[in-house]
């Protein structure tokens, strides 16, 4: 469990009985959709907006090199969709650049229990940065946690399913990512919450202590938020103020001053 301010310890036991109420067991390799997903629920009247890592271990390991995004495939497959490279940490993932069913990342690590909700895993090579941001927002008076991490294709398939039964597919496609399609698939995204929302995912998230930190100090450390607010018809997704997805310091402080979003700049 992650470290608790005074007086969260009731929230938190009070939410933890209530989590196991939130897994949908699904698909047929015996994977539940993300507990936080589950909890993500469009909001509503919202409009549908129009429409190599080198192995771990390896020079990727020091995020404070630069990297140049690697071009997806040059001819999109019979679905107008274009397969990316696996285990390529810039690769662009949006509703036309996938990774394919078995890409999953080559070495991961679990997060330490005081900064994950929940058993998390990342790729080994994020793991510096990502502590150096959770210590750094607790030193100055934030406790943030990491509420989903790595995600296989199954379990985002699963996701996926999960919203478009109870939301409808127009809805889902806003707020959830087609199997192959999730950044989560590679390892390098994170999902951060607090207590201040009840570790929950939702975008009033963004206007906490939390959140504005984040938003304001997570490049410092090489996480890019990924669906900024005001961008939905940039990016095809709702406004997620915790989704943030790490492709290093350097580069992630060119991506914040080019003004564009992180898929943009993968894609000039």
């Amino acid at each position: 469990m992650p470290r608790m301010m005074p007086g969260t310890k009731p929230l938190l036991l009070v939410f933890a009985l209530l989590l196991p109420l939130a897994l949908v067991a699904c698909g047929d390799g015996g994977e539940r959709v993300d507990e936080e997903l589950v909890r993500r629920s469009p909001a509503a009247g919202e409009t549908p907006p129009g429409t190599t890592p080198t192995p771990p271990g390896e020079a990727v390991a020091a995020s404070t090199a630069a990297a140049t995004p690697a071009p997806p495939t040059a001819t999109p497959n019979a679905d107008g969709v274009y397969i990316v490279a696996c285990h390529d940490y810039y690769v662009p993932l949006d509703k036309v650049h996938r990774l394919e069913e078995d890409c999953a990342p080559n070495a991961l690590v679990s997060l330490p229990d005081e900064y994950a909700y929940g058993p998390q895993e990342v790729v080994e090579g994020i793991l510096p940065d990502l502590l150096a941001l959770l210590e750094a927002a607790s030193e100055a008076g934030h406790l943030v946690a990491v509420v989903s991490s790595y995600r296989s294709y199954e379990t985002q398939r699963n996701t996926f399913e999960y919203h478009v039964n109870e939301y409808g597919l127009d809805q889902a496609l806003r707020v959830s990512a087609r199997p192959g399609h999730s950044e989560h698939q590679l390892g390098t995204t994170v999902d951060f919450s607090s207590t201040a929302v009840g570790y929950e995912l939702v975008e009033a998230f963004g206007s906490t202590p939390e959140g504005r930190w984040l938003a304001e100090h997570a490049h410092e450390y090489g996480f890019i938020l990924s669906y900024p607010e005001g961008k939905e018809v940039v990016t095809g997704y709702a406004y997620e103020p915790w989704h943030f997805r790490w492709v290093g310091r350097e580069l992630a402080a060119e991506v914040r001053a080019s003004g564009l979003t992180l898929g943009q700049f993968l894609l000039r």
